[in-house]
């Protein structure tokens, strides 16, 4: 099952407040850039020269906002020049290019990182020009590096925005290779595809192609892969502290669905199924605040089961207790019918006013008999 992003419903608030010109221009030109414009088209539609618009594009390059894929063919990079960008107040982004020494001060104890995302976009049928041949031709005469893959069906492989592109017939694979921490699995997952999609967009741009479906309205896609980790996890932490790991499977189809691990000196206790990891971690969350705000023991566990076993036991023994109390109920009962038939026969016969009934005369015939 794939996933659509729908493209009409986003909106773009309106900004009030004065600006730098320079900075507008600066802004414009990255727009442009990229919707996949070439620095000839800009040149030509501003009216300057292209060594004008070379020094501005040499700035950028130098402030680490755009880099040269090829021959008249710039990426901009939004992630390059921090390694770690506050999107939100709920959503951190971490690059793990040699940082992962800094990830060690990220996250409050059971906040979430999610992490390891593999997005798989679907092509559009009939998408022009979009083959393994025609491909390489607009990547070589482009200057945009690539390697062939070694799959079936066939495809390249290019990076961009620091992240590993498959390009098949099919579909485009994007490996990210960020984390994203957050307070729910929810939230790391959100702003994950809001990376995705705005890479979606340099990929469209670099390559000029349209992935959209419905004239430009939605993205379909699936995430393939999708690994989420509750940080500073105390059961984790207990056992790194004891050097051991944990993988539990699903007991049907055995696939592997949470793991403990160490990644980054973290203690994470991870939630890796391919399709539920997000709403698995959830729960598994849910499970930890909870015993946080009533914290049980083993040994409180294990106490209170034994007392409600001794009480069940209890409980039987009275229940049966209960029943021969009232078999003997009974039979007292039907004892004391015997004998008040008996008395009212007696006293039938030393008046001998009348004959016992006959259901009384059956009665005694019967317990006599007895």
């Amino acid at each position: 099952m794939s996933d659509t992003f729908d493209l009409s419903k986003k909106e773009v608030k309106k900004q009030d407040s004065e600006q730098d010109p320079k900075l507008n221009f600066n802004l414009s030109l990255l727009q442009q850039l990229r919707a996949g414009r070439r620095p000839a088209q800009i040149a030509r539609d501003l009216g300057m020269s292209r060594p004008a618009l070379q020094y501005h594009l040499n700035q950028l390059k130098v402030a680490g906002l755009i880099s040269k894929l090829g021959y008249g063919c710039w990426e901009v990079n939004d992630t390059a020049p921090i390694t770690i960008k506050k999107r939100s107040s709920k959503t951190i982004q971490v690059t793990l290019d040699n940082t992962p020494e800094k990830l060690k001060f990220l996250g409050l104890p059971d906040s979430v990182r999610g992490h390891a995302f593999l997005f798989v976009l679907m092509v559009p049928p009939g998408l022009l020009n979009w083959n393994n041949r025609r491909r390489e031709e607009y990547l070589k005469s482009h200057g945009i590096a690539y390697q062939q893959l070694r799959i079936a069906g066939g495809g390249q492989r290019i990076w961009m925005g620091g992240r590993k592109v498959w390009l098949t017939n099919n579909s485009v694979i994007i490996y990210e290779k960020s984390s994203f921490f957050a307070e729910t699995a929810r939230d790391a997952k959100h702003h994950a595809l809001m990376t995705f999609i705005a890479l979606v967009k340099k990929v469209e741009g670099a390559l000029h192609a349209d992935f959209t479906f419905k004239l430009g309205k939605e993205y379909r896609f699936k995430v393939s892969r999708q690994h989420y980790a509750l940080v500073k996890n105390a059961l984790a932490e207990q056992y790194d502290h004891e050097g051991k790991r944990l993988h539990v499977r699903e007991p049907d189809e055995g696939k592997l669905w949470f793991v403990i691990d160490n990644s980054f000196n973290l203690h994470e206790a991870e939630t890796v199924h391919p399709w539920t990891a997000d709403s698995d971690n959830a729960k598994v969350q849910n499970f930890f605040n909870s015993l946080k705000e009533c914290p049980v023991t083993t040994d409180a566990l294990l106490t209170a089961i034994a007392g409600v076993t001794q009480n069940q036991v209890l409980f039987a023994e009275n229940i049966s207790n209960h029943i021969q109390a009232v078999r003997e109920l009974g039979q007292g009962v039907r004892e004391m019918n015997l004998l008040l038939a008996k008395l009212e026969v007696a006293i039938c016969t030393l008046t001998s006013t009348h004959t016992p009934p006959a259901d009384l005369q059956i009665e005694l015939e019967n317990s006599m008999i007895r």
